[in-house]
């Protein structure tokens, strides 16, 4: 497996010692935060986050790849570019590549996520193309030329339709599903970008991705008092 930036030992050990009796308020806080209606906006969109989706905030995972794709593509033009955005949460980033002319498919395994998505796309007058999944099973080898993964990677079972776009299982069954189904599409044609945090077993995502003749290759590390965010591409191993 790639090396991957992290923080030093002495800093990754304080932040343990913080944030372990921290978390449970934490956690609290993120529950009553979002069991209401809130508002966002980011990159000139205005989008609402409902009770039960994933959120923007405040992990920087949809801040990483929207500053990504704000530097790729700083002229904003994706016309005939086909994207799925596959885990699309409140559908944010979709909507950014879909302002910019790309043709975005939006797929969440969570109804409320989807419902969440198409307000957005409404509210921002943006199309929207939704697939109620979590996986790529639906579409062809070469449906895309872009596909977005923010996938859950904690690894517990969740125990409720919200709880999914955290946990992947106690045996990584999310990745189990979906590696193969990577390992299928044409690579030469389409390109996977996937989102991971330092707080994952990346050791483990990364080994479920070689037995698959796949590996990890960073595009971009992203530092947070919460998380390293890395932005990773999925690509066939050399």
């Amino acid at each position: 497996m790639m090396a991957l930036p992290r923080r030093n030992r002495w800093l990754a050990g304080l932040r343990r010692l913080i944030l372990r009796p921290l978390t449970p308020l934490l956690q609290r806080w993120f529950r009553r935060h979002y069991a209401v209606e809130r508002r966002w906006r980011r990159h000139g969109l205005d989008i609402l986050v409902q009770p039960g989706v994933f959120p923007p905030g405040p992990t920087v995972s949809t801040a990483v790849l929207l500053d990504h794709f704000a530097r790729r593509f700083p002229g904003r033009n994706l016309a005939g570019r086909r994207v799925l955005d596959l885990g699309c949460g409140t559908g944010l980033v979709g909507l950014f590549l879909a302002r910019a002319g790309a043709w975005v498919v939006s797929s969440d395994i969570n109804p409320a996520a989807l419902s969440n998505a198409r307000l957005n796309a409404a509210r921002n007058g943006l199309p929207f193309h939704p697939v109620l999944a979590d996986q790529a099973t639906s579409f062809a080898p070469d449906a895309f030329d872009l596909i977005i993964i923010t996938p859950p990677y904690y690894p517990r079972d969740p125990a409720s339709m919200a709880e999914r776009a955290w946990y992947c299982g106690d045996d990584f069954a999310y990745f189990h599903r979906l590696v193969p189904q990577l390992a299928a599409l044409d690579l030469a044609r389409t390109e996977l970008l996937m989102l991971l945090s330092e707080d994952c077993a990346v050791e483990t995502i990364s080994t479920i991705l070689a037995g698959h003749g796949l590996g990890l290759h960073l595009v971009h590390a992203r530092r947070s008092w919460l998380e390293m965010t890395w932005l990773l591409r999925v690509g066939r191993q050399s």
